[in-house]
């Protein structure tokens, strides 16, 4: 067992000369980082939970008195260590009262005696994990809400007529829910790799023993992978929500250092009476779902920010026509580019993550749609395990759904420029391939149909039956593509790229771009330049 070990002091020397003096990795340890005074350590400490703290006392912003409260407050499982200087024996006697583990004089510190004390730690730190191991891993732990208030627990957050069913509930039970509550919400984040079922009755054993001290709370597990909890108000203490927050981060510590296990809490606003249930659970569903966007093993709380928002505008239908125009081309960088604006638009949005994950499913439909005419089977090789729709619906982050359609498009791309113009009669892919290398040619019709050795008709005819568009209106495609990738990459204007792409007449390229794109060339480049560039 590694412990993670953070040092905090704002004497740069002391930092760099404690760091070099232990082989940490010899001796089981992990140098997480450090720090020069308390507000930068709890950045630190957010980002790594480490198990041992070494703290001087006297620093700037916040001091390591401060730190600690603070620490010993939201991380209770971590441990610390005082770096103490001579003149500071009122503080030690601070740190010392707030549970502190023990201390060192700087002065006349020797890396022998610093490693005996980290060591010594260390077993302190093993042996109680030992113990709430075995807890744990235990038979099922009996709830500390085993009562029929728990049992109804489950039924009323999903009964929209709680209330209605009050007659049979006792007076000391609805006063429960009368002077005001929260729910915490906890789910389970499963590693592909790892399908132990038993990680949730594990999870209930210690939340079993995390509420030893409140007995007052109520939890049941809602479905496979999600717990709710139920808080009640005491009077007075800490502000409810603060007390729900503090214990889900040390629920969140406490799941990973004993049970390896990932979880994402969401807490609701305040409220009170049975009727009020489904909505309160509904608001602590909806703040746990912003892990979605903002990362796993984290707390959020339900605010006025978290209303649903209108997902309308984060797909365009300017975004759907470059989307589509630039997948004909099977142009990677320029499909990339479209993706990029809209998951940027996601990620402002936060919105439901099953909306989300809708509108990534529409993403998925419209590049299946627009790179299947290359090659039917395309996509045949990465749903080997699955169906790419399934892939996409068990997408747990917004970061992993955009690395996750860019290699889609790496992948794709990268098969249709080897296989040439297509999926397509060998004397149209060689048009094609024409086409796209001399667009900026005078490309008519006739010329086609003597480089084909066919008759314009016939030509026109077979072309339309195999790409599903006309010769003209194909090598539009092409020329505007190819447009509105020199509008976004180049400062060239308009009748200069115009003429680029193959159109003396000005007028007449405006009319084919607008026709295409839904917008003038102008429009195109001002919406668009800034967000690609």
């Amino acid at each position: 067992m590694h412990l993670k070990v953070l040092l905090v002091d704002d004497e740069f020397l002391v930092r760099l000369g404690i760091k070099s003096l232990i082989d940490w990795e010899q001796h089981q340890l992990i140098y997480v980082g450090d720090a020069q005074d308390g507000l930068e350590a709890l950045e630190i400490i957010e980002k790594t939970k480490p198990d041992i703290i070494l703290t001087d006392i006297v620093m700037p912003r916040m001091n390591g008195i401060e730190l600690i409260e603070k620490v010993k407050s939201e991380y209770p499982d971590t441990h610390i260590i005082v770096l103490s200087s001579h003149n500071d024996y009122e503080y030690v006697r601070k740190a010392m009262k707030l549970g502190v583990e023990d201390y060192i004089l700087k002065a006349s510190l020797k890396p022998e005696e610093l490693l005996q004390m980290l060591l010594e730690v260390s077993k302190k730190i093993a042996s109680s994990r030992e113990v709430r191991q075995r807890q744990i891993e235990s038979k099922p732990a009996v709830e500390p809400s085993d009562n029929g208030l728990s049992r109804q627990l489950k039924h009323w957050i999903y009964q929209r007529n709680a209330a209605s069913e009050e007659n049979g509930i006792k007076e000391e039970e609805k006063a429960y829910f009368l002077n005001g509550y929260v729910f915490v919400l906890i789910t389970i984040h499963r590693d592909q790799h790892r399908s132990d079922r038993s990680d949730k009755q594990k999870l209930m054993n210690l939340l079993a023993l995390q509420l030893n001290k409140n007995t007052d709370a109520l939890f049941h597990d809602v479905n496979e992978e999600e717990i709710v909890l139920l808080f009640p108000k005491k009077e007075g203490g800490l502000h409810l929500i603060d007390v729900a927050i503090r214990f889900a981060k040390e629920i969140i510590d406490a799941a990973k250092r004993f049970i390896n296990l990932s979880i994402s809490i969401g807490i609701s606003e305040e409220s009170n009476g049975i009727e009020s249930m489904p909505d309160v659970y509904a608001k602590a569903k909806r703040a746990l779902q912003m892990y979605f966007y903002e990362g796993k093993e984290r707390v959020y709380v339900y605010g006025d920010h978290l209303e649903d928002t209108h997902a309308g505008s984060v797909i365009t239908q300017e975004d759907e026509t470059v989307l589509k125009v630039e997948l004909d081309r099977m142009n990677a960088a320029g499909i990339k580019h479209v993706l990029e604006r809209i998951f940027d638009r996601m990620e402002k949005w936060k919105g439901p993550v099953d909306k989300c994950i809708q509108l990534c499913l529409q993403l998925l439909h419209t590049i299946q749609n627009g790179l299947k005419p290359y090659q039917p089977d395309m996509f045949k090789h990465l749903e080997q395990e699955e169906p790419l729709y399934k892939q996409v619906l068990k997408l747990e982050e917004l970061s992993t759904a955009k690395q996750w359609f860019e290699q889609l498009i790496d992948d794709c791309c990268g098969q249709g420029k080897s296989i040439g113009g297509g999926n397509f009669r060998e004397d149209i892919q060689q048009l094609i391939l024409y086409m796209k290398t001399n667009y900026k040619e005078d490309i008519s019709l006739r010329h086609a149909a003597e480089m084909v050795r066919m008759s314009e008709n016939y030509l026109s005819f077979l072309f339309k039956k195999e790409t599903q568009v006309g010769f003209s209106e194909y090598l539009n495609q092409i020329r505007v593509g190819k447009a509105a990738e020199l509008l976004l990459e180049s400062k060239l204007p308009v009748y200069a790229i115009a003429e680029r792409v193959g159109y003396e007449n000005f007028n007449y390229f405006g009319r084919i771009f607008k026709k295409t794109m839904g917008v003038s060339p102008q429009q195109y480049r001002s919406k668009f330049q800034s967000s690609f560039t």
